[in-house]
C-alpha cells in the first residue's frame, strides 16, 4: 500500500553515478596542464618586465648623459651672459671715462686760451668731469671682480646662488647725485624756469594735446556704447547732475567772487579766470579723477561726454548771463570755436576709439591695455611739465585768488554730492564732475578775450581745487569701504 502524501514524478531522472577515478585523473591531469600554462605566461612576462627594466635603465643613464650635458650647456650658458656682463659694463664704465676726460680737457683747454671768462675751471666743472672718471674706474673695478667671483662659482661642482650688492644700482645711484649736483647749480644760475614753463611752448601745447587726445581715445576703446549713455537711462540723477554743473556751480561760483572780490584791484582779474571756469563743464580728465575719487565709472564717463555735447551751447549762454549781470567783466564765446574745440579734442578721439572697439572684435581689449600704458606714461610726462607751470605761475596770483578756490570747490562739491543720489558711487561722480572743469577751453576763452592775466587764476584752480576735494575723495573712499567690509558681532 503506497503513502498517499508520496507522488511519483515522471520528469525526475535517476542521479547520475559519480566519477570514477580514471576521470577525475584526466581532470586533474587538465587542470596540471593549465597551472603549467599559467606559469608559463607569468615567465614569459616576468622576462618581458625584466627586459623593460633593463630599457629603463638604459633611458635614465641616457637621462644622466643629457642632464649631465644640460648642465654643462648652462654653465656655458651662464659664463656667456657673464661676458657678456663684463662687456656691459666695460662699455659703461668707458663711455663714464670719457665723459669725464672730455669735460676736464675742455675746461682745461679754456683755462690755456684764457676763453673761460667767469668759469671757475678748478671747482664745478672739472670736479664733474673727475667724479665721472673716478666712477667709471671703480666701475671697471668692481665688475672685474665680481666677474671673476662669478667664474669661480660656475666652475664649483654644487653651484650655488649667493646674492650679493647690485653694482647697477649703486653705479644709478652715483650717477643720480652726480646729475643732480650738475644740474641744479645750472637751473638756479644758469636758466630761468619762466623761459621753460610757459603756456606758450609748443613742446607742452602739443604734449597736452596729444596727452588729451590719447586719454579720450583710450576711453572710447575701453568704453561700450551703453555705458556712455547710462546716465540718459536715469533721467532724473541726469537733471540732478545738469543742474549742478551748468546753474548751481557757476551761479555759486559768481556770488563767491563777487562777495571776496568785489571793491578789490585784482577782482576784474580773477573774476575772468572763475567766470571762464564756469562756463566750461566737461573736462576730458574727468574718469580718471572720478576713478581716483572712487566715483562710478560709468557715469562719470556718461556726465563728461553729457557736458561736453551741452558746452558747444552752454558756455555762450553762460558767458552772455555773467556779461549781463557784472557789467565790467567784458567776455564772449563764439559758438563755432567752441564747438571745434571740444569736438577736436573730446568727440573725435572718443568716436574713433569707439570704432576701434567695434572693428577691433577681441583685439580690441589688447589694443586698449596698449592705449592706457602710452597714455598713462605721456600722462605722467604731462603732469611733470604741469608741476613745472604751476611753479611759475603760482607765485604771480594774488591771495584772493588762493582765498575764492577753496570755497568754490566746497560749493561744488556739495552740490553734487546732495544731488548725486544715495550711491556713494554715483554721488562721488557728480560731484567730481561738477568741480572739474576744461581747464583747456577755460584757457581758448580767456585766451579769445585778451585777458593773459587770468590765465594763472585757471593754473592755480586746477592745483588747489584738487587738494581741496582730496579730503573729500578720501571720506568717499573710507566710507565705501566700510559699507562692504563684513559687519562682525
Amino acid at each position: 500500500m503506497t503513502d498517499s502524501n508520496q507522488t511519483s514524478n515522471p520528469n525526475d531522472s535517476p542521479p547520475s553515478p559519480p566519477p570514477s577515478n580514471n576521470e577525475l585523473a584526466l581532470q586533474r591531469t587538465e587542470m596540471a596542464k593549465q597551472r603549467t600554462g599559467l606559469a608559463e605566461q607569468r615567465t614569459e612576462m616576468a622576462e618581458k618586465r625584466t627586459g623593460l627594466s633593463i630599457q629603463r635603465t638604459d633611458l635614465a643613464a641616457e637621462r644622466n648623459d643629457l642632464a649631465m650635458v644640460r648642465t654643462a650647456l648652462a654653465r656655458e650658458r651662464t659664463r656667456a651672459a657673464e661676458e657678456r656682463t663684463l662687456m656691459a659694463w666695460i662699455r659703461t664704465a668707458l663711455s663714464m671715462i670719457s665723459f669725464g676726460f672730455g669735460i676736464d680737457r675742455l675746461f682745461k683747454y679754456l683755462d690755456k686760451t684764457e676763453a673761460s671768462t667767469g668759469i671757475n675751471v678748478l671747482t664745478e666743472e672739472r670736479i664733474l668731469g673727475l667724479s665721472l672718471m673716478s666712477l667709471g674706474l671703480f666701475t671697471l673695478v668692481a665688475a672685474i671682480i665680481n666677474h671673476w667671483r662669478i667664474l669661480k662659482n660656475i666652475e664649483t661642482e654644487e653651484y650655488e646662488y649667493t646674492p650679493g650688492w647690485s653694482q647697477g644700482l649703486t653705479v644709478a645711484i652715483v650717477l643720480l647725485f652726480l646729475g643732480l649736483a650738475a644740474f641744479i647749480p645750472l637751473v638756479i644760475n644758469g636758466v630761468t624756469l619762466g623761459e621753460v614753463f610757459t603756456l606758450d611752448s609748443q613742446i607742452l601745447q602739443t604734449l597736452a594735446a596729444l596727452a588729451i587726445f590719447l586719454l579720450m581715445l583710450t576711453l572710447g576703446v575701453k568704453t561700450e556704447l551703453a555705458d556712455l549713455v547710462i546716465l540718459w537711462r536715469q533721467p532724473q540723477l541726469l537733471m540732478r547732475a545738469l543742474v549742478a554743473a551748468l546753474v548751481l556751480f557757476p551761479v555759486g561760483a559768481g556770488v563767491i567772487g563777487y562777495v571776496l572780490l568785489k571793491d578789490t584791484s585784482v577782482g576784474i582779474t580773477i573774476g575772468v579766470g572763475l567766470v571762464a571756469l564756469a562756463a566750461a563743464p566737461g573736462a576730458p580728465l574727468l574718469t580718471t579723477r572720478a576713478t581716483m575719487a572712487g566715483g562710478n565709472v560709468a557715469i562719470a564717463t556718461s556726465l563728461q561726454v553729457t557736458l561736453a555735447t551741452l558746452a558747444v551751447v552752454t558756455t555762450p549762454i553762460t558767458l552772455f548771463i555773467f556779461t549781463t549781470i557784472f557789467t565790467n567783466v567784458e567776455a564772449n564765446g563764439e559758438f563755432l570755436l567752441i564747438a571745434k574745440q571740444v569736438i577736436m579734442v573730446q568727440f573725435l578721439p572718443l568716436g574713433l576709439g569707439l570704432l576701434v572697439r567695434r572693428l577691433g572684435g577681441e583685439s580690441a581689449a589688447n589694443i586698449g591695455e596698449l592705449l592706457t600704458t602710452v597714455a598713462n606714461t605721456l600722462f605722467i610726462v604731462l603732469t611733470v611739465f604741469l608741476i613745472g607751470l604751476s611753479w611759475v605761475l603760482l607765485p604771480t596770483v594774488p591771495w584772493r585768488g588762493f582765498a575764492v578756490i577753496p570755497p568754490v570747490v566746497l560749493f561744488g562739491l556739495a552740490c553734487g554730492h546732495w544731488l548725486g543720489g544715495p550711491e556713494l558711487g554715483n554721488r562721488s561722480s557728480i560731484a567730481t564732475g561738477v568741480i572739474a572743469r576744461n581747464a583747456g577751453l577755460a584757457l581758448f576763452l580767456v585766451a579769445a578775450n585778451g585777458a593773459p592775466r587770468s590765465i594763472p587764476v585757471i593754473i592755480a584752480y586746477m592745483v588747489v581745487g584738487a587738494i581741496t576735494a582730496l579730503p573729500y575723495n578720501i571720506w568717499i573712499k573710507k566710507q565705501q569701504q566700510a559699507a562692504i567690509a563684513p559687519t562682525t558681532p
